[in-house]
């Protein structure tokens, strides 16, 4: 369970990862009419999220090294 906490958690911030790349480049360029300030928000709600998902999988795998399975 372990191996498969830790790489759900990765997944998570990886995707933190590209929304903190995308916050720095500065979204769609191309878009003329969406403000920066939108695309920055979109960015670090992205980025907010993934720190969330990561904590509550840590959390869920931390559970099962406290609990027998046979309490599950």
């Amino acid at each position: 369970m372990l191996p498969i906490t830790l790489l759900l958690a990765l997944l998570s911030l990886l995707g933190g990862m590209l929304s903190w790349r995308a916050r720095r480049q500065g979204g769609a360029a191309f878009k003329a009419e969406r403000a920066r300030t939108t695309e920055q928000f979109v960015a670090d709600l992205g980025i907010l999220a993934a720190l969330l998902f990561a904590l509550v999988i840590v959390m869920q795998g931390s559970a099962a090294l406290i609990l027998d399975e046979c309490l599950r």
